[in-house]
């Protein structure tokens, strides 16, 4: 539905920026229904956008208690269809979080990932 319907009006392939804008408001549209469009509610627009489980041509989003997103990852690998190129889901990843199989407590005793963490210890001083 997506893809069909950005390349009959770009004459292109979508990228994954477009993807990702779409995605995004799936998931803005999905909340702004469950608040009945009351969007100045801010406290339940925040709720709906995190509860909400939002079916987007990503698959299902949801976010977890950090209001990072959860979401199917997948592994595709380039194929020729209708005469052109295209992505072919190898393998999907369901339900991925922000610490994939780290183990969540462990994860976050560690320090925030930034310019100084993790050191660097290979650069030529």
């Amino acid at each position: 539905m997506f893809a069909p319907a950005f390349r009959k009006q770009f004459k292109y392939d979508p990228g994954y920026y477009a993807g990702s804008t779409y995605v995004a408001g799936a998931v803005l549209e999905a909340a702004v229904k469950t608040t009945e469009g009351n969007v100045e509610d801010k406290k339940a627009l925040m709720a709906a956008i995190r509860g909400s489980g939002a079916q987007t041509i990503r698959g299902v989003v949801k976010f977890d208690e950090f209001g990072n997103a959860i979401g199917d990852v997948y592994i595709r690998k380039v194929t020729k269809a209708d005469g052109r190129l295209v992505n072919a889901v190898v393998k999907t990843y369901p339900d991925v979080t922000q610490f994939w199989t780290y183990n969540k407590a462990e994860f976050l005793k560690n320090p925030v990932y930034s310019r100084d963490y993790p050191p660097a210890k290979n650069l030529e001083q």
